[in-house]
C-alpha cells in the first residue's frame, strides 16, 4: 500500500511537471528563464567578434568591430540599409575629420581601432538589465512631447504649435557629480515627434549612471537614446544596447567618457552637441566637438527605425533629468546647485541653444515664445532662462541638489 502511495505521488508530480512545462506539445519556458535566454541572445548580437580589443584608461573594454558587421545592421528594419560614411556622401565616401577630440574625451589610450572598424564598448549582462529598467524609469514621453511628470526633469521649450524642427544643438557645461550606483543624472536635449498613438524621440547629451556604464563607474559620459512608442509598447534603447545607432567615427563613440569637468567658482568646461536630420534620406546625425565650428560626426540613427521622425520633429527641449532606479532619494542635477544667472562659474548652463531649420541651418530660439517647465519640486531642481546674451546666444541655467523629490 505504501509503495502504491509513493508511486501515485511520483506519477502526480510527473504529470504536474509536464502540464507546467509543455503546452500543446511545446515547452513552456518559465518567465525568468525566458528573460535569461533573451539576454543571452542580445549579448550574442551586440558583442560581435572584434578585429582588435582595447582597454581604455577608464577601464572600458572597447571592441573594434568591422563597420559593416556592427550590431545596428542586424535590425530587420535595416536589412537593406547601406551605411552612409558621412551625411552628404554616397556610401563608402569617408569625410575627413576636422577636430581633435583629446581635449574633451578620454582617448583609447595610445592604441586606435584599425581603419575600417569602429569602437563599440563591450556590453555586459548587467548593462542590459539596468539599461532596460532605466528606460522604463526615465524615457516615457506623453502625447505632448513632455517627459512624464513622474520624472524629475527641467526643460526649456519653444511653445509654437505646428512648427517643424530638424535638429537641435547647444554647448553644455560638464560637471563631475556624485551619483550613487542606483541613480542617474543627465544634461540633455530631447527631439520629439509626438502624435497619438505613436511617439518618436531622440535624446542625447551628458549622463552619469553607474549602473548602465559598468558597475561602479564614476565618469561622466556621452549618451544617446532613441525610442518609438506605440501604445504601451516601446522599441529603442540607450547607446548601443540594441540594434539602432550606426557608428561611423573611429574615435568618438556613445558612452565615451569626458576627461575634464568644471570646478565650482573656478573654471568652466563645456562640450558642443548637435543632432541634425539629413532631410534627403531622413537620418539623424549626432555631432560632437569643443565648439560649433569644430565638430565630428559620431554616427546616426537611420530613418528606417522611426515612423514620425522620418520627416521632422514637432518639438525640441533643452534641460536635465534625474532620478533613482530604486525608491531612494534623487541625485544632483547640473552642478548640484540651484541655478542662478549672475556667475556662470557657479552654475550648470547651456548656451548657443539653437534648433535646426528646414534649410539645415542652426537658428535661434525665439525668446518671446520660450517657456520653462519644472517637473520637480523647486527645492530639488530649478531652471532659469536668460534669453539672448552677448557672445553666448540663448542661454539657460539649471540643476539642483536633488534629495527626496517625490
Amino acid at each position: 500500500m505504501k509503495y502504491l502511495q509513493i508511486s501515485f505521488l511520483m506519477f502526480f508530480v510527473l504529470i504536474s511537471f509536464s502540464l507546467i512545462h509543455y503546452v500543446d506539445g511545446k515547452k513552456n519556458i518559465p518567465k525568468a528563464e525566458e528573460d535569461d535566454l533573451e539576454i543571452e541572445r542580445q549579448l550574442r548580437v551586440l558583442n560581435k567578434k572584434p578585429v582588435k580589443t582595447i582597454i581604455t584608461e577608464a577601464g572600458d573594454i572597447i571592441d573594434c568591430i568591422d563597420i559593416y558587421k556592427q550590431p545596428a545592421l542586424d535590425n530587420p528594419l535595416l536589412k537593406d540599409h547601406k551605411i552612409r560614411m558621412n551625411p552628404s556622401s554616397i556610401p563608402g565616401d569617408k569625410k575627413s575629420k576636422n577636430v581633435s577630440t583629446s581635449s574633451i574625451f578620454g582617448g583609447l589610450q595610445r592604441a586606435r581601432c584599425p581603419s575600417g572598424t569602429v569602437p563599440i564598448r563591450r556590453t555586459t549582462r548587467e548593462d542590459l538589465i539596468n539599461a532596460k529598467y532605466l528606460a522604463k524609469k526615465s524615457e516615457p514621453i506623453d502625447a505632448n512631447g513632455y517627459p512624464n511628470i513622474g520624472n524629475n526633469f527641467v526643460s526649456v521649450v519653444e511653445d509654437i504649435r505646428g512648427k517643424k524642427y530638424f535638429g537641435a544643438a547647444a554647448s553644455m557645461s560638464i560637471h563631475n557629480l556624485t551619483v550613487r550606483p542606483d541613480q542617474y543624472s543627465t544634461s540633455q536635449i530631447w527631439i520629439v515627434n509626438a502624435t497619438q498613438p505613436e511617439i518618436n524621440s531622440i535624446q542625447f547629451g551628458i549622463m552619469k549612471c553607474p549602473s548602465v556604464f559598468a558597475a561602479g563607474d564614476s565618469r561622466t559620459r556621452l549618451f544617446g537614446y532613441w525610442g518609438v512608442k506605440v501604445g504601451q509598447q516601446t522599441t529603442g534603447c540607450y547607446n548601443m544596447l540594441c540594434e539602432g545607432f550606426v557608428q561611423v567615427s573611429e574615435d568618438i563613440h556613445l558612452e565615451h567618457s569626458f576627461t575634464q569637468s568644471s570646478i565650482y567658482g573656478q573654471r568652466i568646461y563645456d562640450v558642443y552637441l548637435k543632432v541634425y536630420q539629413v532631410q534627403e534620406v531622413g537620418d539623424w546625425w549626432l555631432s560632437v566637438g569643443p565648439n560649433a565650428e569644430n565638430t565630428e560626426d559620431v554616427g546616426y540613427w537611420p530613418a528606417e527605425i522611426f515612423t514620425h521622425l522620418r520627416n521632422s520633429a514637432s518639438a525640441v527641449r533643452f534641460g536635465g533629468n534625474a532620478g533613482s532606479l530604486s525608491q531612494a532619494s534623487s541625485p544632483p542635477m547640473g552642478n548640484g546647485y540651484l541655478p542662478q544667472l549672475l556667475d556662470y562659474k557657479k552654475t550648470a548652463f547651456m548656451r548657443q541653444m539653437k534648433y535646426i531649420n528646414e534649410m539645415g541651418n542652426p537658428a535661434n530660439l525665439d525668446p518671446r515664445t520660450v517657456r520653462t517647465i519644472n517637473g520637480a519640486p523647486p527645492q530639488c531642481y530649478d531652471i532659469k532662462f536668460a534669453g539672448q546674451l552677448a557672445g553666448s546666444g540663448n542661454t539657460m541655467a539649471y540643476g539642483g541638489p536633488g534629495g527626496i523629490c517625490n
